[in-house]
């Protein structure tokens, strides 16, 4: 009896059913990285869920794992760059809060702004050191990389063997914590100048020099705040656009690829052929950047194609 071939129906993408506890702790997560919301997004969520996703597959999981630490380390040299400026700023103003008319919240928060910059510099070292103890750049290009340090290197990142645990998540707060202390060191910093100089104001002072001081800086300072927010604000929008974008890109892709193998299914597929590689758009729009990945039949990506290697630092 002659076999005849079947046409193959793909399998249809099942929705991840999020639980109402992930979708509740959202909105804390978005209020609490605020301050450097696209950094975190951008260098520790996105990167380390790519790797998680990309388990199975060697290749990527090398280039992922390469792409990261390189990204990390530009991020943690940017952090300590930014949280010396920072203490710099802080130690200069601190004999200000010596004024018998400053406010104790002034220097509360000058101080807890003292503590996040030190903080940021310690953290970001040590977080280097974590990195300096996985395989290089030029080693995780090699495919002759043992497995047992491709899982380790996994393992290092992720804090998991199978399923995310306590581990996991913690090493996530880690990997995100020198950031997050420099972007609250300077918040903490100009709310308490803005307090510091609206002293006259909030105790109530006679009218002197120093509230004409203050209608100046509270002027710039509002001027600074809208253009801050109208810019964040576009870059959120962008971002929305582009999530749609991918995910149209990633439905005509599916649709098609279900249509060439029910084509194949029908004809019949013939021995030897080479089949078609799927590429993921998501990964050639990673974490909304304008980083490009062509994909090669050798199983790697080539990053030329961009503009740069890596997405620029934007902590907002």
């Amino acid at each position: 009896m002659s076999e005849q071939a079947r046409p193959l129906v793909a399998a249809q993408p099942l929705k991840q059913q999020v639980p109402p506890t992930y979708s509740l702790l959202d909105y804390p997560l978005i209020i609490f990285t605020a301050p450097y919301r696209r950094a975190f997004k951008l260098y520790t969520w996105q990167p380390l869920r790519e790797i998680r996703a990309a388990n199975g597959d060697r290749a990527k999981l090398m280039l992922l794992m390469r792409i990261w630490k390189e990204e990390k380390y530009a991020e943690l040299q940017s952090v300590q760059v930014a949280a010396t400026f920072c203490g710099g700023a802080i130690f200069s103003t601190l004999p200000w809060a010596r004024d018998e008319h400053a406010i104790w919240v002034t220097d509360a928060l000058w101080y807890s702004a003292l503590i996040c910059a030190i903080s940021a510099i310690i953290t970001s070292i040590q977080t280097k050191s974590i990195l300096d103890d996985l395989p290089s750049g030029d080693q995780l290009q090699e495919e002759t990389l043992p497995e047992k340090d491709v899982q380790r290197m996994r393992r290092a990142i992720l804090r998991y063997k199978k399923t995310p645990g306590v581990k996991h998540w913690v090493m996530l707060f880690i990997w995100q914590f020198p950031s997050m202390t420099m972007a609250y060191a300077w918040s903490f910093y100009l709310c308490g100048l803005t307090l510091y100089l609206g002293t006259p104001f909030i105790r109530g002072l006679e009218f002197s020099n120093d509230h004409k001081i203050s209608i100046v800086y509270l002027s710039v300072a509002l001027i600074c705040l809208l253009t801050y927010l109208s810019a964040t604000l576009f870059v959120y929008s962008g971002e929305r656009e582009l999530l749609l974008s991918v995910n149209s890109s990633r439905e005509g892709t599916a649709t098609s690829t279900r249509n060439s193998t029910i084509r194949l299914g029908t004809l019949g597929t013939q021995t030897g052929s080479d089949s078609a590689e799927e590429i993921d758009p998501v990964h050639a729009v990673r974490s909304h950047t304008t980083t490009g990945f062509e994909y090669r039949r050798r199983g790697t990506w080539d990053t030329s194609a961009a503009g740069r290697d890596t997405p620029m630092l934007l902590y907002s």
